[in-house]
């Protein structure tokens, strides 16, 4: 306690440079804190978009479909069934459980009316398809309500409708299908059933989306009733979304359901479904964690100067105390001590600094829309305490580490060369 309370008045000796070492450790810790924070935001908005308004928490699937989801294998369905639902819904954690078909099909628009030649010929596009209740789906993707540009969401599981995405609408030059259109002039949903025959049904274009997150636009959603119709599969369904009680229970509900539906289904949680997205965070982490080692290395660096100099101002003390019999390892100590108490105030404040601005960000929100997203992203930054706890220490160690190399130079110091150093 007598080196604690030595080393503090230490600091206070020389006030303006102690002041000096903590603004620069105010910064640090404050830029760590803040841009730990925005990370968090970004990050937790891209979940929303791609989790809450796309995927879902949870997804089961027939064994074997998700090593060939690229061809949309329809042939890898299974019956929707009451009982297999309440299995799904039994499950502790789980609290929606939405069908969905997912399959490929193309679009092919009315002739123009009166047009001429090649003009008067309706435009085709190809699209990949969800299929939805759109009772259930909302509790599972509550994110894709708000995507909604144009017209409305999908009225009812057997509407003869089409949610298309806003930029696949303007590449066909269509909009929202009006309540007066007749059903000769909606414009043909075709594609191959299970068995590989084509077929067709008229859907009205009902509304389209705009999107949050860059990717393909050829995206459109039809209701569930609708799919089974038009690929010949009443009753059967692709897959089942899950919505979780918490993101972070995915993983448990992912194993407690392969134990409770058996070898002929296969369970995915949402990082597993997008790949891509885990590795994308992953690299963001790495990323910060290099900016961050070189905000402290530059902090260190300075406190690493304070302190040589503050060996150099007192090499007649430092003799003085090895003189009257402080052994060298205390001389140590409270260099060290000095710089924890440095590193410890510093990071404090820097904690409070960038923890209270990044609470008033996250409380006012950033609109940074994605690169090729159509629709509004607001970022909320945030950091848990647990960060914040890491950073003071962080700060806390290194400044004591950063003392290190001053004290042993002064630990090393001769008491009768130091008592005639001027």
């Amino acid at each position: 306690m007598k080196l604690l309370s030595l080393a503090a008045r230490n600091l206070l000796r020389n006030r303006r440079r102690t002041a000096i070492s903590l603004v620069a450790l105010v910064v640090g810790v404050g830029a760590m804190v803040g841009l730990r924070g925005f990370i968090n935001g970004q990050q937790r908005a891209m979940l929303e978009n791609l989790v809450y308004g796309q995927v879902g928490a949870v997804q089961v699937h027939r064994t074997g479909y998700l090593a060939n989801v690229q061809g949309s294998p329809l042939t890898l369905d299974m019956a929707d069934s009451e009982e297999v639902r309440r299995r799904i819904a039994s499950v502790p954690g789980v609290t929606t459980v939405s069908p969905r078909i997912v399959f490929g099909g193309m679009l092919s628009l009315p002739d123009v009316e009166g047009a001429e030649g090649e003009e008067a010929a309706g435009k085709t596009g190809f699209l990949q398809l969800t299929a939805y209740d759109p009772a259930l789906e909302p509790q599972v993707t509550p994110q894709r309500s708000k995507w909604l540009g144009k017209g409305a969401h999908l009225s009812g599981v057997d509407a003869a409708e089409l949610l298309l995405n806003a930029d696949m609408a303007r590449s066909l030059a269509t909009e929202v299908t009006g309540a007066r259109v007749p059903s000769e002039r909606w414009p043909a949903l075709l594609s191959a059933d299970r068995d590989g025959a084509l077929n067709g049904e008229g859907v009205r274009i009902s509304g389209t989306l705009v999107s949050a997150t860059p990717g393909d636009r050829r995206l459109g959603y039809v209701p569930l009733g609708t799919a089974q119709r038009l690929l010949r599969m009443e009753g059967r369904v692709t897959e089942y979304a899950l919505a979780v009680s918490r993101l972070e229970d995915a993983p448990r509900v992912r194993d407690a359901l392969k134990a409770a539906l058996g070898p002929e289904y296969e369970v995915h949680t949402w990082d597993e479904v997008l790949p891509f997205l885990k590795q994308l965070l992953g690299h963001q982490d790495f990323i910060f964690g290099i900016m961050t080692s070189v905000f402290l290395l530059t902090v260190l660096l300075g406190i690493v100067n304070v302190m040589l100099m503050n060996v150099l101002e007192r090499v007649r003390e430092i003799g003085t105390m090895l003189a009257v019999g402080t052994r060298r390892r205390q001389v140590v100590a409270l260099f060290l001590l000095e710089g924890a108490v440095l590193g410890l105030v510093g990071g404090l404040l820097g904690a409070l600094v960038g923890g209270a601005v990044t609470l008033w960000l996250g409380h006012r929100g950033i609109l940074l829309p994605a690169p090729g997203a159509q629709a509004d992203s607001i970022i909320r930054p945030f950091v848990s305490v647990l960060y914040l706890v890491r950073a003071v220490g962080m700060a806390t160690v290194g400044a004591s580490l950063a003392a290190l190399w001053p004290a042993y130079r002064a630990a090393q110091l001769r008491p009768v060369e130091a008592l005639a150093h001027s």
